[in-house]
């Protein structure tokens, strides 16, 4: 193949996959999930006041839910497009976009480097068409950057093999995987304590360039090591001129990690969850995966496995040391996938995101191998590959943007949003029922998100939001369990899920309804 048509095909590839996914963005998957709210709107609080929507100063890590936190590194992404394009789900939406578009490249100059330019291409293919890559480039979960960030170091590290200015800079961007994903502080380390170890004894590594490596990882990365430091030790939280480390009393999230709660019996029901949802690919929450398709469909089951067995014979039969070198940081990869799996609580699509990228690479050989031995199997796959895309895509902008929308919130959405716009009214009680969960916490981040709600007015430092002077904040907004109310506030406005309406406790007129959810007054109150 020579170079000109190499470079054809890759244009093809990278417009043909970036074209689908902008397709309908960024109204499908339509209405806001919850997370993406929280961290659009600690997003937008940065952009105006350096602060989140506590008024925590450029924190290193959220307080988010209280009891549980957020990685920050995708909402200090989202500020510059909430400058150009103003606050919404655009700007919310777009650097994951834009990332998974870039993605697809990137897996090309991996595979390339590791294999060959046709391989790249092959891994690109598989990138493009995998549903998992699709569905996570568009919309904003904090922790589905930490994949592409990992691969963007990983792909570095390889280039440093050769040259040591990329393999210092890729210690910069795997200290930055700290800030997407909390899973990467117990996996991060792990990859390039035991990929330094073997580049060491192979000499493919000198102490002090492995020195300069550590300290430059750790240099980017001390400041969310601090945090976990600060939470483990149970230590005041500390504001710097720079950024504040935050302790946050009410965190449960060291309950997910396996060694702060071992037991075998959690380790093999792990394990059980690593094995369906990354290689059997059962069904998991529809925004990570249609259960239709899979992650990465089901016709790439036998070929991931393929993929495992002959890579693992290619490597141990590897002789050249520079093949060797960039073939067994694959293998790193690929283990460190498997380590996350086996540590976190019953991880799903997302919790294991990072396990994806090497099992393209690994369904890519798998591919390879079977084509090799069977006559003609690389135009069968890559007709069924294409088949299985054009299904996905159908279903994904039809029967999914219908399903994705009451679990992204889309009544409830605009329902709290022409309650506040509603006049006549001070205070809004607002259900904590949001259709699938009940959660007060979360109704509460996407009426604040609905409502473009101020964080200083959150924090009740003004009366004023959205231009317009109201009660402080926590005697506008209530949220609240319909079904023990008391007395109800004649003067209010309540927003209830339709399934509430049996439990009310008094009597009531409805005003108006956005789907299964109504807008409504105790009965006799002024409207």
């Amino acid at each position: 193949m020579t170079e000109g048509v190499t470079r054809k095909i890759f244009w093809i590839l990278l417009l043909a996959a970036a074209a689908v996914r902008c397709a309908g963005f960024p109204d499908i998957p339509g209405g806001i999930n919850q997370d993406e709210a929280m961290a659009g709107m600690d997003a937008w609080a940065l952009s105006k006041y350096g602060t989140d929507r506590y008024g925590t100063f450029l924190p290193v890590h959220f307080t988010a839910w209280r009891y549980g936190q957020m990685s920050v590194l995708l909402s200090y992404c989202m500020i510059p497009f909430i400058r150009a394009f103003g606050f919404g789900t655009f700007a919310v939406r777009m650097p994951m976009l834009l990332v998974g578009c870039g993605s697809v490249a990137l897996v090309y100059f991996v595979g390339k480097r590791l294999f060959s330019e046709k391989f790249g291409l092959l891994a690109m293919a598989l990138t493009a068409v995998n549903p998992w890559h699709f569905m996570q480039s568009r919309w904003s979960l904090d922790c589905n950057l930490f994949p592409h960030v990992f691969l963007l170091a990983f792909f570095l590290l390889l280039k440093g093999l050769e040259k040591r200015r990329w393999l210092y800079l890729s210690m910069v961007f795997f200290g930055l995987t700290f800030y997407c994903y909390g899973v990467a502080a117990y996996s991060v380390p792990l990859f390039l304590l035991g990929y330094g170890a073997w580049c060491l004894k192979r000499r493919r590594l000198r102490p002090v360039e492995a020195l300069i490596c550590g300290l430059l990882f750790l240099l980017t990365a001390l400041p969310e090591i601090a945090v976990l430091a600060i939470n483990f030790f149970h230590w005041p939280s500390v504001t710097t001129p720079f950024f504040t480390l935050s302790y946050f009393p009410e965190s449960v999230r060291s309950r997910d990690i396996l060694f702060f709660n071992f037991s075998m019996g959690q380790l093999f029901k792990n394990l059980a969850a690593l094995v369906d949802t990354a290689i059997l690919q059962k069904p998991d929450a529809v925004y990570n995966a249609l259960p239709d398709f899979g992650p990465m469909y089901y016709l790439s089951v036998p070929f991931v496995l393929i993929g495992i067995v002959t890579f693992r014979r290619e490597l141990s039969a590897e002789r050249d040391s520079k093949v060797k070198a960039g073939r067994t940081a694959l293998w790193y990869f690929f283990l460190m996938g498997i380590w996350v799996g086996l540590t976190t609580y019953q991880v799903n699509v997302n919790r294991i995101n990072i396990f994806f990228y090497p099992l393209i690479f690994l369904t890519g050989r798998g591919i390879c191998a079977a084509a090799g031995k069977i006559k003609r199997l690389g135009y069968v796959t890559a007709a069924a590959y294409g088949v299985c895309f054009v299904l996905f895509l159908t279903s994904y902008f039809t029967d999914f943007a219908q399903r994705i929308l009451p679990v992204f919130n889309a009544d409830f959405l605009a329902a709290v949003k022409e309650a506040d716009e509603m006049e006549g009214y001070d205070r809004l009680y607002i259900t904590s029922d949001a259709g699938w969960q009940t959660n007060w916490q979360m109704t509460e981040i996407l009426t604040q998100y609905a409502c473009r709600i101020d964080a200083r007015y959150y924090q009740e430092k003004t009366q004023v939001t959205g231009g317009r002077k109201l009660l402080p904040y926590s005697e506008r907004y209530h949220f609240i369990d319909m079904g023990s109310v008391g007395r109800p506030d004649p003067e209010g406005l309540y927003v209830v899920y339709q399934g509430e309406l049996d439990s009310l406790p008094f009597p009531y007129k409805i005003l108006d309804a956005r789907g299964t959810y109504l807008l409504l007054r105790p009965a006799g109150g002024t409207g």
